[in-house]
C-alpha cells in the first residue's frame, strides 16, 4: 500500500485530484451538480482524468523539461490550478447557456439535463421578474424578484426572499404599500408565477 506521508505520493495525489475537485468546484457556482458523496474521491478522479486527455499536448512538454526553473514551476501551476479553473468555468456557463445541449439537439440527440431540478433551472440565471407566490393555505404573495432577492440553491431548503411585496386589491391590482419584504420559510410554496419585468407598471395578478 502507498505510503501517504510520502512527498512524492502526495504529489502524485494533488496531481490527480486537484484538476477535478477545482472543474467541480467551479462549475458548482453556476449549478447544482448531481455527485453522491457516497462515491468519495472517485468523481474527481474521473475528471481529472478527461481534463489530462484534453491537456495532454500542455502536459507532454511540461515532461519533455528536464532543467527545473521558474518557468517549469509555472506550467505545473497553469496545467494543475489554471486550466481547471478555465474548464470549471466553461462547463458552467455551458450549462446555464445550454449550447451543448441546444446542438444535441439539433441532431436529434436528447441528454438527461445536467441541471437537476426545475427551480435551480428557472432561478439559476433568471433576470429581475414580477412573481406572484402561492402559499399552501392559499396565502399569495406579490412583489419583485430582482438582484436584492434570495432565492436558495439549497435542494433542503427551497425558501426565497423577496424585496419588494405589493398588496393585491379587490380587482388583482398590485398596490405598493413602501418598503416592504417577505421570506418564505422552506417547505410553504405550491407555485409561483412570473412576468417579465417592466418599470412601467406592475401586472394585473391572476383572479
Amino acid at each position: 500500500m502507498p505510503d501517504l506521508t510520502s512527498l512524492d505520493n502526495l504529489y502524485l495525489i494533488v496531481g490527480f485530484l486537484a484538476p477535478g475537485l477545482i472543474v467541480l468546484f467551479v462549475r458548482s457556482q453556476f449549478v447544482t451538480g448531481r455527485i453522491s458523496p457516497d462515491l468519495g474521491a472517485v468523481p474527481y478522479l474521473i475528471v481529472s482524468v478527461i481534463y489530462y486527455a484534453l491537456a495532454y499536448p500542455f502536459l507532454e512538454i511540461l515532461l519533455a523539461i528536464q532543467q527545473p526553473g521558474v518557468g517549469k514551476v509555472v506550467g505545473w501551476f497553469t496545467l494543475i490550478f489554471v486550466g481547471p479553473a478555465i474548464l470549471g468555468l466553461v462547463l458552467g456557463i455551458n450549462i446555464q447557456k445550454n449550447l451543448f445541449r441546444r446542438l444535441l439537439q439539433r441532431c436529434g440527440l436528447h441528454l438527461v439535463h445536467a441541471i437537476p431540478t426545475a427551480w435551480e433551472w428557472k432561478f439559476s440565471a433568471m433576470p429581475p421578474q414580477w412573481v406572484l407566490v402561492t402559499l399552501k393555505d392559499g396565502t399569495r404573495f406579490a412583489g419583485y424578484c430582482g438582484p436584492q432577492s434570495f432565492i436558495s440553491s439549497d435542494p433542503a431548503e427551497r425558501d426565497m426572499y423577496i424585496e419588494q411585496i405589493y398588496d393585491l386589491d379587490a380587482d388583482h391590482q398590485w398596490v405598493s404599500v413602501g418598503k416592504k419584504e417577505v421570506l418564505i420559510t422552506s417547505g410553504e410554496i405550491q407555485t409561483i408565477e412570473f412576468w417579465p419585468c417592466t418599470e412601467e407598471e406592475t401586472p394585473n395578478a391572476p383572479r
